[in-house]
Formats: C-alpha cells, structure tokens, sequence
C-alpha cells in the first residue's frame, strides 16, 4: 500500500473519528447548553497541556530511534509501556489533586469524577508513547482502530446515559474517561508480541529518546500552549461562568475541520521524510503544501459562509452566539496544516528545535492578544488572537524552510495537475505506487 493510499486511510479513519466526536459534541452541547460544555472543553484543554508536558516527546521520538537509528522494536515497546504507567500514575495523582482543590477555576466535581477523568488522561498518555510504533511501522489499519475505540465508546455510552436522562458535565468526563482507557488498551494488545515485562528497563534507550525526544516534546507542548491557552485564560478571565468558553469551543470544533484530512496524513509524511534527503524530500513538502492549501481554502470559504447555520443545525440555538468567532477562527485554523508540513519536515532532518522557537512566539502572541482582545471583544478577541498567533507561526516556518531547504514559496501554493494526477494515480487499485 502507498504512503498516499495509507494517508487516505487513516484520514477517513479520522474522519470517522472527527464524526463520532462531533455526534457526541452535538449530543452533549444540547444536553450541557454552553455553560456545561464549557466545564467540560475546560477540563479537555488542560488534558490536553499536562498529557503533552508528561510525554516529553518520547512517543515521537520512537519514530526517529526506529527508522534512524534501527533501535529493536521489543526494546522500543517495552521501554514505552513501562514508561507510560510510571508517568500516567504520577499524572492521574497530581492532576486529580489539582482539580479538587481549585474548585474556583475548574468548578465543582466529585472525587470520583476526578480520579476516573485523570486515569483517563493518564491513559491517553500511554497511547501518545506507544501508538507512534504503528505510525513507524505505517500500520494504517491498526491506527485507524485505535483512532475510533474512544470516540466510539464515549458516542455510545453517551447516548444510553442520554437516554435514561443522567448526562451531566460529571458523566460526560468519565465517558470520555473510559474511552481513553479502551484506547490505551487497544494499543497495547495490538503491540503485546513486543512487550517483554521481565526485559530490564533501558536506561540508555530512555536516554536516546530523550534527547531528541525533549526537542519534539518542547515543540509539542508549545503548540499544544498556543492551541489551548485561550481557552484556558477565557476561563480565568471570565470566572464568573463557563458559558464563553463553551461558545468559542464549538466555533472552534466546527472549524477544526479545516485540519482534519492534514493532521491525519502529517504524522505518516514524517514517518516517510526521515528516510528521504535532498531534492526529492523537498519536492514532496512542497507538494504537500499544495495540497494543504487548496484544501484548506475550499474549506475555509465553506465555513465561513455557512458556519452560522451548522452552528445552529449541529448545537442549537443557545450557541448562536458563536458565530462571532467563526470570521477570525476560520483563516486561522486555515493556517495550521502550512505549519504542520513545515515543521514535519524540520522534525525528518532532526531540526524540531527551530519550530520550538517559533512556537515560542505564537505562545507569548497569543497570550498577549487574547489577555487585551477578551475583556474588550469576549470570544471574538480570542478568535483574533488565534488568527494573529497562526499568521506569525506561518509565516515563521515557512521562512525558515525556504532558507534551509531551497523551496520556493511559489511552488507551494496553487494545484497542479502533477499533484492530481498523483493523488489518481494512488487512487486506482491496479496502479503501481507512485514515486
């Protein structure tokens, strides 16, 4: 199978995934209203940042010490389980202490909402450091499984506890919970054959991948910081109630679709680059740019004429008011999937140091114009910092790989009919791979 056509599947296995969440983001929202859900994207966004900053980017860096450095796989697994749930454990218990003890910002849960929601982070974080495997391996199949157990689980769960009227901010995470848990489960019982418990516990592996794992993880938890900080100070800056960050949340869901098909295919474009070199890894970015832009231009256009209407078609008339995030969040989620082919590429050459420093920036950026902009123009003044903090990031890594790798940012933005051709070509089932 071709890395286009594995690209192809693991994007329809997101798709699937993005539409199984979607109905239970639809379902929820309905049943939470704005000031539910919001609790509940409140609770997410933090997942989001503690699990990125406890994996230190040890899964991605799997990927480098398997294709690179030829590092046995059973070594791989097997440091990666043991790593997970020393990490996922000591995870749980400081994030369920927080959370119960700063009822004023994250609002009232009991104990036992706390516990299972942080099990289940700690379990996504086990997923992060063992899934990469099967991204090196460009297992496809067994990713899109993984992929779709949660959002599969939490949709159906939730649609029972729906049905007998007991969805409340409190059962919609530990749903989510058990999902994570399934997931994590998942993962490891695909890889079980290379997990050897009595093997000795690799210091020196765990030192390998710490080294360019650091790099990644300083990268990802910067990206993960610019993605979700506005959520974060929307909250702290609007204490009063959790219905602002539910309304900028679904304006947020709704155009992260513009992402979708992109994210999916970057981690494989990763996984292929580390063994490509000059020219032709610079003609395959190039064209995955293409790609990206033409798609996301499609799909920026359709969200912005249309978002008012799905917005009242998929969450009802209490999120509306959403709306008035959608004509910055749009163009800026837009600019995610240029970044994502250019620091996939930066992190192939063993450079994912410099899309730190870029990171970097969009952090203070947006910090900066969500804490000026929220107070003045609520969720619109956060929108408006996203789109400001994505165009700096753009426009930062694009800069950087035209200096590095000679490509030419002409080249990198209308279609051409090479490109789909190519995607055709991969597309026939009697067609050889294209190269």
């Amino acid at each position: 199978m071709s890395l286009l056509r594995k690209g192809i599947l693991v994007s329809g296995g997101q798709v699937v995934s993005i539409a199984l969440s979607m109905l239970a983001g639809i379902l929820f929202s309905r049943t939470l209203g704005p000031d539910g859900m919001g609790q509940v994207d409140l609770f997410r966004s933090t997942a989001n940042i503690v699990g990125v900053v406890f994996a230190m980017g040890l899964g991605p860096a799997s990927i480098y010490l398997l294709n690179n450095r030829k590092v046995p796989l059973v070594a791989i697994v097997t440091n990666s389980v043991k790593m997970s749930v020393v990490l996922g454990a000591v995870l749980a218990a400081a994030l369920a202490v927080t959370i119960l003890r700063v009822p004023e910002y994250f609002g009232v849960v009991s104990a036992a909402v706390a516990i299972v929601f942080s099990v289940g982070v700690g379990a996504v974080l086990m997923t992060n450091l063992v899934r990469p495997v099967l991204v090196a391996q460009l297992d496809a199949r067994r990713m899109v499984a993984v992929d779709l157990a949660a959002p599969t689980i939490i949709l159906l769960a939730g649609t029972v506890l729906w049905l007998v009227g007991c969805l409340e901010p409190g059962i919609v995470l530990a749903v989510g919970a058990l999902g994570c848990i399934a997931a994590a489960a998942m993962v490891v019982t695909f890889l079980r054959r290379e997990v050897h418990l009595a093997r000795p516990f690799d210091w020196g592996l765990l030192g390998q991948g710490l080294v360019y794992g650091l790099k990644l993880a300083a990268a990802n938890v910067l990206y993960v910081l610019s993605y979700n900080v506005t959520v974060l100070l929307l909250r702290y800056l609007t204490p009063e109630r959790f219905d602002d960050v539910g309304l900028y949340t679904r304006a947020v869901a709704i155009c992260s679709l513009v992402t979708l098909v992109p994210s999916a295919v970057g981690p494989l474009l990763y996984a292929k680059w580390s063994g490509m070199t000059g020219q032709a890894r610079t003609n395959q970015a190039e064209m995955a740019l293409r790609l990206n832009v033409a798609y996301g231009a499609t799909a920026m256009v359709g969200i912005l004429l249309l978002g008012k209407y799905i917005i009242w078609i998929l969450y009802g008339a209490a999120f509306i008011p959403a709306e008035a995030a959608l004509v910055f969040l749009a163009p800026a989620l837009f600019l995610i999937p240029i970044f994502g082919v250019c620091s996939n590429l930066l992190a192939s050459d063993g450079r994912a140091a410099l899309s730190a420093f870029i990171l970097a920036g969009t952090v203070v950026v947006v910090s900066v114009v969500t804490w000026v902009g929220v107070p003045l123009w609520g969720i619109r003044g956060a929108a408006l910092a996203v789109l400001c903090a994505n165009t700096f990031t753009a426009a930062g890594v694009v800069a950087v790989c035209v200096w590095l790798y000679g490509m030419n940012p002409l080249r990198c933005v209308l279609l051409r009919r090479s490109d789909i051709a190519y995607i055709l070509a991969a597309l026939r089932p009697s067609a050889a791979a294209p190269k």
